[in-house]
């Protein structure tokens, strides 16, 4: 059963009641036809996980009773955060997005390269339809934690929010095959894709100096989408 997605705000522990509106509640109403009685579970985004029975349902909001409460149930034991150069094609970005979520991800950061082709930033109207991606696939996997997407920032601003990482990792097409991604320990990692193009030499060194490791996929040329969501997996199996 997937889960449903209500801000903290909705949710009254002295009622013992929480509510669902916008389009989770179209979803619920329009799509599932849910009715009083049914049972569902839902969860704030911020790991807190509330087993419900609808006890109303109004023209615009779909008002429960909570039945239980659980925390941070299937979250990853590592805060990974996925730093990557946009896509030419939103929707691709768009599925990288929707499988990071689904596998684990905490935070992900649009990082503009030398060579990233789409360098603008995202509207708001993208942002809103990302953050429904989002919380779409925070409650199709069973997540109880919703991943933070951020605007894009600079390499200079990623290298500067990642002084602080020990785990640092960079997936270079150019590295050797036999450098793979091992069993990391550490509890916050960063994750680092370039664009279509690639890194340019002088970002590798850079990144190196800045202490990332430089890793690799393998023999082949996988594309940037393929590349993300094969070493988010990696790293959070």
């Amino acid at each position: 059963m997937e889960y449903y997605f209500t801000i903290p705000q909705n949710i009254d522990l002295d009622k013992n009641e929480l509510s669902l509106k916008d389009f989770e509640y179209k979803h619920l109403v329009k799509v599932l036809r849910k009715k009083p009685d049914d049972e569902i579970t839902v969860t704030d985004g911020i790991r807190n996980i509330y087993i419900c029975k609808i006890k109303m349902i109004t023209g615009k909001e779909i008002i429960c009773e909570i039945i239980e409460k659980k925390f941070n149930l299937n979250e990853p034991v590592q805060n990974l955060t996925l730093f990557i150069s946009p896509l030419r094609n939103l929707s691709r970005l768009e599925f990288v997005i929707e499988k990071a979520v689904e596998l684990g991800v905490n935070r992900i950061y649009p990082v503009i390269c030398e060579y990233t082709v789409n360098k603008s930033k995202f509207s708001k109207s993208k942002l809103e339809r990302i953050k429904k991606i989002i919380i779409s696939a925070m409650g199709q996997s069973q997540r109880c934690f919703l991943t933070e997407f951020f605007n894009v920032i600079s390499f200079q601003e990623m290298l500067n929010y990642t002084s602080s990482f020990r785990s640092k990792i960079v997936m270079y097409e150019f590295e050797k095959s036999d450098s793979k991604l091992q069993k990391i320990n550490d509890k916050d990692v960063a994750l680092l894709i370039g664009p279509e193009g690639g890194f340019k030499e002088s970002e590798i060194e850079i990144l190196i100096t800045d202490n990332w490791q430089v890793k690799s996929l393998g023999s082949r040329k996988l594309r940037a989408e393929t590349a993300a969501i094969v070493s988010v997996y990696d790293i959070l199996k």
